[in-house]
């Protein structure tokens, strides 16, 4: 009866909010769509927080602390809460409960100690990592870094949660997560940001210390909020575990398992964001060969600031599949189901290139206007030039990210290191000499020859073990790429109608971009429906014929 009961709930688990569980694409569009508001609210804040900063030096600052900040954030929780969504996914098609639960404590523990170990050595690191990071401000950069090095703690706590839950597929749950931090972070940002300008007169860079104060303060309020649904929610986890009648795992096997899936992701991770690094120390190095000073300060702004907050935008579409990847795909191999295999991994290729494409390109085709319109440039002309260029690099770091996550969700982890490290080292000795030459573009190039060879071995990798055939995602890419020419052909002819701008009134020009924007990308949707693009990715009909 036990046995009966226990199933029971197990089903009740697993069904509720059964289209966003059963599916790769609904959960994956709704953990993007978490990330899409928490983007587009992070999107927003920059335009009147660098109005309050106006300082390309400070917006560089800014910029460049969070790269460092991420990427030591990305050592520290990355790989542990794939792990837990991995085991967690296992274990509850197992009907496994008890399991489950000792797999949520021992990820606790191991995320809060190696958050601790990472603020701690942050800190203690900051007056030696800043000065290699900027030519002047570097105690301003120091500060911002041991600030930041609270929130290296805190973060991968609410990881823990968001990785067990995402094993559980409340991807509902995940994505609120996601925009609450969010809001809570800007309104805290902005508030206090103003409050020390305008209200209290003191200098810029105390707004600077409280937006970098502002992800520890939402990070604490997003712990709390996760940890009041936990308190409703895991009940029917336990109510499972008590009706269990078999022996779970032992701690110490299901700590080496979390060890063996972590690591390789953790190393991915690393060498999947060392873009942060490169980012943070080479860039500099070579921009400083081939700008003047003032231009490099408005290079580094405009790639690591402006380009990094509009290409947020796309890059969600990597992460929020990546989420709903493991789960699924890790389901679908315990039960061997290679079939659905094969169709998660198309769906969430085709849905990422289905989105990105014309996002990344609407990037590339009004950098003027978003430059002009919402950020503080002193070098519009060039400002626009960086944009552009990072729109591919955009594109690029929306798509690699989904591959290789796919990788190693395949259990393809050996060849994926391999992989990366090569496109790392392409990448790595390419990026100074490349932008001594070419300056910004050549930071792009580099990227494109490094990404490109990571591209090409993982997709064949996949093809190659799981006889995943391409040929469709090659039609609908060809036929995403029409649709993107009648988009620019539209965006062309509407610019020349007037609507397109970056003098006089922004507010004006920000319309007429807008208009101009939607309108394109309207008709972007409409050429790529008349070529049944989005039924074939979105498995839909517009209408049925009726049989006569």
């Amino acid at each position: 009866m036990y046995v009966i009961i226990m199933k029971l709930e197990v089903f009740y688990f697993m069904s509720k909010s059964s289209a966003a569980k059963k599916s790769i694409i609904v959960g994956g569009l709704i953990g993007t769509g978490g990330l899409f508001v928490s983007k587009l609210i992070g999107l927003a804040y920059t335009i009147p927080f660098s109005y309050i900063l106006q300082s390309e030096a400070y917006q560089s600052v800014y910029a460049q602390s969070y790269n460092i900040y991420a990427y030591l954030l990305t050592i520290f929780q990355s790989g542990v809460p794939f792990a837990v969504a991995t085991l967690v996914a296992r274990y509850i098609a197992l009907e496994d409960a008890k399991s489950v639960i000792l797999v949520k404590k021992i990820a606790f523990a191991i995320l809060g100690l190696t958050g601790f170990v990472g603020m701690i050595l942050l800190f203690t690191l900051s007056n030696v990592i800043a000065p290699a990071m900027v030519a002047k401000n570097a105690d301003i950069m120091a500060n911002c870094l041991k600030i930041l090095s609270l929130a290296i703690f805190l973060v991968p706590v609410l990881s823990a949660f968001r990785g067990y839950y995402q094993g559980l597929k409340e991807m509902e749950e995940y994505a609120f997560s996601q925009a609450f931090e969010q809001v809570f972070r800007v309104a805290f940002l902005l508030s206090a940001a103003c409050l020390v300008v305008y209200a209290f007169g003191w200098d810029k860079k105390y707004a600077l210390y409280a937006a970098v104060m502002s992800t520890s303060v939402a990070t604490i309020a997003a712990i709390a909020q996760f940890a009041y649904f936990d308190r409703k929610h895991q009940y029917v986890v336990d109510e499972m575990a008590s009706k269990q009648t078999k022996a779970c795992h032992s701690a110490k096997k299901i700590f080496r398992e979390i060890l063996i899936l972590a690591i390789p992701y953790l190393v991915v991770a690393i060498l999947g964001n060392i873009d942060q690094v490169f980012n943070g120390f080479l860039l500099p190095t070579g921009l400083k060969m081939h700008y003047n000073a003032k231009d490099t300060t408005t290079v580094i702004s405009a790639s690591n600031y402006v380009a990094g907050k509009l290409n947020a935008i796309p890059m969600i579409l990597g992460p929020g599949f990546a989420t709903a990847i493991i789960p699924h795909i890790s389901e679908a191999l315990s039960k061997k189901n290679y079939k659905l295999v094969k169709k998660n991994v198309l769906d969430s290729i085709n849905v990422v290139l289905y989105v990105a494409i014309p996002v990344s390109f609407c990037i590339f085709a009004y950098a003027g206007p978003l430059n002009y319109t919402l950020y503080y440039s002193e070098n519009l002309e060039l400002c626009t030039f960086v944009v552009q260029w990072m729109a591919l690099e955009g594109f690029l770091s929306t798509f690699a990210p989904l591959v290789t996550n796919l990788m190693v969700s395949l259990e393809l982890r050996k060849n994926v290191l391999k992989n990366l490290a090569i496109g790392v080292l392409i990448k790595g000795v390419l990026l100074i000499p490349f932008v001594w030459i070419m300056g910004i573009a050549g930071a792009v190039i580099s990227s494109l020859l490094g990404t490109g060879y990571i591209l090409y071995k993982n997709l064949k990798e996949i093809h190659d073990v799981y006889h995943i055939s391409y040929r469709k995602t090659m039609i609908i890419s060809v036929r995403i790429l029409v649709g993107l020419l009648a988009l620019w052909i539209t965006s062309i002819l509407l610019s020349k109608l007037g609507l397109y701008g970056v003098d006089g009134s922004k507010l004006v020009c920000l319309f007429k971009m807008c208009l101009n924007g939607l309108l394109s990308v309207i008709v972007y949707v409409v050429v790529t429906l008349y070529l049944k693009v989005p039924q074939s990715i979105f498995h839909f009909q517009l209408r049925k014929k009726s049989g006569v």
